[in-house]
């Protein structure tokens, strides 16, 4: 099942686009999958308490694919990719942007310095799986650009 929805290159190439969406779906591991998923819940909890789970299960179709094409025309010597992690940070930088005000100031001021830190110091990563870095960046600009249009409107979400 893993080799026929990982986003794949050479199949994503090949004409097989529907691994610009699975390949989030798919892991390394019972421990990835666990980690992706705990992430995934607290951003849907996030988004009910904001009111915006159904507008960002909406985005997140569209986050899915970009970030996808984003990652393997920014790394092109990848030859694969798994897991939830762009799409996890494409959702944070949405929500932070819908949210708007200090806490979302503060919470894209941390986002950047985590994504910043990555970038630095990538070898003080000890997951037990390889992270690749790239996907939370690409994850996280393409969130905030599908976010940048209503911020602009000055359309803020507030938290309930």
């Amino acid at each position: 099942m893993f080799d026929a929805l990982v986003l794949d290159r050479d199949a994503v190439l090949g004409g097989q686009l529907w691994r610009l969406w699975s390949g989030h779906w798919v892991h390394l591991d019972a421990r990835h999958a666990a980690i992706n998923l705990a992430a995934l819940v607290v951003m849907a909890l996030i988004a009910a308490r904001m009111r915006q789970l159904r507008p960002l299960l909406g985005v997140s179709l569209l986050l899915m694919p970009l970030t996808a094409a984003g990652l393997l025309i920014a790394v092109p010597d990848l030859p694969w990719y798994a897991g939830l992690s762009g799409l996890l940070h494409g959702c944070a930088a949405w929500l932070l942007l819908r949210r708007g005000g200090g806490v979302a100031t503060s919470g894209a001021l941390l986002l950047a310095g985590k994504l910043v830190w990555e970038q630095v110091a990538p070898a003080a990563d000890a997951s037990a799986f390889p992270v690749i870095h790239a996907a939370h960046v690409i994850g996280a600009l393409v969130g905030a650009a599908l976010a940048l249009p209503g911020a602009l409107r000055g359309r803020r979400t507030p938290v309930r």
